[in-house]
């Protein structure tokens, strides 16, 4: 049964909620001694077990951690055939079009050859029609959280409807969403970096995914033409692209995320020095390099202990407090709030119509509102960079 399965859900639910039940109406006409008494103990574990289980896996299939039993286990992503791709959107085509790519990602040092890891592409119905055959499209990069999968992240955004809304209601031009893995040598967490002697994550979102990207889509070469978003983890690694490649990117949102790299025991060793590690920080980044006019959006909620501020690795409020010299700075408070994360990142990806525009927000200041094409700074050097924050109130 696939671990993403609703009947797996309902087995457990059954079970999870049966056993109780079913050890309390036998309690008084249970054998004694020994051997009866570890039986008892025994179906008592397994109710933990079995309630352990079902939340463990709403979760997985709320938050889009993993697909399969395999990617569970750390083995390799399973192929995300056409049938299944289409089973993403509907299949009238109201919703566009999902496409798998087989991309292979850069091959670790002493391994035989890079994974073939799976690539989703959502295309819009634009992409297919007449009147567009010649047109080339816009591109936002979407990453999941960590762990995370593209299809998780996929459905966790509702990227085809919201898409579709935001194009029918013309806040944005048709575009195409790409959906990468972060993860290129599971289970290890990479923080998107290229770590000398090991994976190239780096490497694999600002390098490759484009390239395969632009060898089978007709989408736009230059950098306005590419955004990235990204969700928790995805949201760190989206700010460190804009920041570390501004040749490839014109604008990145942070959903929820973090902006210091981190590093413990999934990480492992990604720097050999502290300046190295500064170096792959967006929060250190967004003070002091030389950047191409780039657009960076943060977006979290006072009320998220784990992005904005409450525990250690929280620093979504110290990177809006870091990024206020930078030119075209501003603030905007959006509602409505959303006190979990998970609905957090939803509602704020029903306000980004593709990330290549902006949030519709109660603006302070003159803040750009969601339009037909990337915003672009005004009348700024090339070391120059603007962010925007889009925080809430709990």
């Amino acid at each position: 049964m696939a671990l993403t399965a609703p009947a797996l859900v309902g087995v457990l639910a059954v079970l999870a909620l049966g056993l109780p039940v079913l050890l309390a109406l036998t309690w008084r006409r249970r054998p004694h001694g020994l051997l009866a008494a570890g039986g008892w103990l025994v179906g008592v574990l397994l109710c933990q077990v079995l309630a352990v289980g079902l939340v463990a896996v709403v979760a997985n299939n709320t938050y889009g951690f993993y697909n399969s039993w395999s990617e569970l286990m750390g083995g390799r992503t399973e192929p995300v055939g056409g049938p299944v791709a289409n089973q993403m959107v509907p299949a009238d085509g109201s919703q566009g079009s999902v496409v798998s790519l087989s991309v292979t990602a850069p091959a670790i040092p002493g391994a035989h050859g890079g994974r073939r890891m799976n690539v989703l592409v959502w295309l819009p119905k634009e992409y297919r029609e007449p009147q567009f055959s010649r047109a080339s499209f816009p591109v936002v990069l979407i990453l999941p959280g960590q762990p995370g999968t593209p299809q998780g992240v996929f459905r966790q955004f509702a990227v085809g409807s919201q898409s579709v809304a935001a194009i029918a209601q013309h806040q944005v031009r048709p575009f195409i969403a790409v959906m990468a893995p972060l993860m290129i040598d599971p289970p290890r967490d990479t923080e998107c970096t290229d770590i000398p002697g090991g994976p190239h994550a780096e490497s694999w979102l600002s390098r490759v995914v484009p390239a395969a990207v632009r060898a089978h889509f007709r989408v736009g070469g230059n950098r306005q033409r590419w955004s990235v978003m990204g969700w928790s983890t995805g949201g760190f690694c989206a700010a460190k692209l804009l920041l570390r490649q501004p040749s490839q990117f014109a604008a990145a949102v942070g959903i929820g995320g973090y902006y210091d790299a981190e590093t413990d025991r999934s990480t492992g060793t990604l720097f050999r020095s502290r300046k190295e590690q500064a170096e792959n920080s967006p929060y250190w980044l967004i003070g002091r390099t030389q950047l191409s006019p780039v657009n960076l959006l943060i977006i979290t909620s006072r009320a998220d202990r784990s992005s904005y501020d409450g525990v250690h690795y929280a620093d979504s409020k110290q990177m809006i407090d870091a990024s206020q010299g930078t030119p075209g700075w501003r603030r905007s408070s959006c509602r409505p709030v959303a006190t979990t994360t998970r609905s957090t990142a939803r509602r704020s990806a029903r306000r980004l119509p593709g990330s290549v525009g902006w949030p519709r927000c109660n603006q302070r200041g003159d803040a750009p509102q969601a339009g037909s094409r990337p915003v672009r700074p005004r009348a700024r050097s090339k070391s120059e960079a603007s962010s925007a924050t889009c925080t809430s109130s709990p």
